[in-house]
């Protein structure tokens, strides 16, 4: 377990409930924080598959939902983002915290507010380094035949630069 905050965006959460791999984070990073509005954003379907999951690690202390930052900085409040991603970056920044998002735009802003930014993609490869999962290529084509963005060029360098 890492010393690091992680702060996680809607999608890669909803990515590793679908995989079954929501306490990655927990064991990646010494605490997974997750905003009220990403929390809505991953929960307000109530029929989706992904919310067992997502609720049994939030019971578990997988993951902790805090509130909203009251304040954003200027380029998250100007940027092109959605909600959740907008408080994801302004939470990991308040924090001193890596953030979880895969969308371009929102990976882009928290680059140029210097976060250190993870994808889903990134995780897992982590999570491989760790000894905690075996391969990324299964995970990663799992999500993409389930209807996941993924850019498949960026999975095929993520892969070959792991050898698999």
């Amino acid at each position: 377990m890492s010393e690091a905050l992680l702060v996680a965006d809607s999608g890669p959460l909803i990515a590793l409930a679908r995989l079954g791999l929501l306490a990655l984070p927990s064991r990646l990073y010494r605490e997974a924080l997750v905003t009220a509005t990403v929390w809505h954003e991953v929960t307000r379907e109530p029929h989706t598959l992904e919310l067992q999951a997502l609720n049994a690690a939030l019971q578990a202390g997988q993951l902790r939902v805090v509130a909203d930052p009251t304040e954003l900085p200027a380029l998250v409040a100007a940027a092109q983002l959605d909600a959740g991603e907008r408080f994801a970056i302004a939470l990991a920044l308040a924090q001193g915290a890596a953030v979880l998002l895969d969308e371009k735009c929102g990976r882009a802003v928290a680059t140029q507010l210097g976060l250190h930014v993870l994808g889903t993609l990134g995780l897992l490869v982590r999570a491989r380094d760790a000894g905690i999962i075996d391969k990324v290529r299964p995970l990663a084509e799992a999500l993409l035949q389930g209807g996941y963005y993924l850019a498949r060029p960026l999975v095929e360098r993520a892969l070959a630069a792991i050898g698999e």
